[in-house]
């Protein structure tokens, strides 16, 4: 079984908090999402930080770092509450994708063999990458089902078990 513990610093915290995004519940998700399309062996406990590129529109995850990069620009689809959830969802599974990539399918870092400025501009050689295509078709898949269970987890969070 894997158990993922993601971490932040109170900066990154409060964005998230300021985002409507409750960092425990995204790791509920996450925790609950690979456990059930992955089957684990033995039971691992790695970590990962979460990151927020300030001004920029993507997010990033550098091979052999347990870090994830996202955009701090969750407006891109909208200015609602689920728009912005919506935006961090879509970049937080595509990295965590390349995180899975690199700790879990052992594939190397020069099997993504393009540069940042091949990323930025779209080039063929960013887009067609089989790793790329591989994160966003797992990004895809899984964000719609990723969503409705943090909404569930959420409202199950809000109730109080009273006597």
């Amino acid at each position: 079984m894997l158990s993922i513990e993601l971490h932040a610093k109170q900066a990154v915290k409060k964005w998230l908090r300021d985002n409507d995004i409750d960092i425990r519940i995204i790791e509920k998700c996450t925790n609950i999402l690979l456990n059930q399309i992955r089957k684990f062996n033995k039971w691992t406990f790695p970590e990962i930080e979460i990151k927020r590129y300030k001004n920029i529109n993507s997010s990033g995850y550098y091979f052999g770092c347990d870090e994830l990069h996202l955009t701090g620009n969750l407006d891109q689809n909208g200015w609602s509450k689920e728009k912005k959830f919506d935006t961090f969802v879509s970049h937080y599974l595509h990295e965590l994708r390349h995180w899975i990539q690199d700790n879990i399918l052992g594939v190397s870092e020069d099997k993504l063999n393009y540069t940042d400025e091949d990323a930025e501009k779209d080039r063929p050689t960013y887009v067609k990458n089989k790793w790329e295509v591989d994160a966003r078709r797992f990004e895809r898949k899984y964000k719609k089902e990723f969503i409705k269970l943090y909404h569930l987890l959420e409202k199950l969070s809000d109730k109080k078990d009273s006597r």
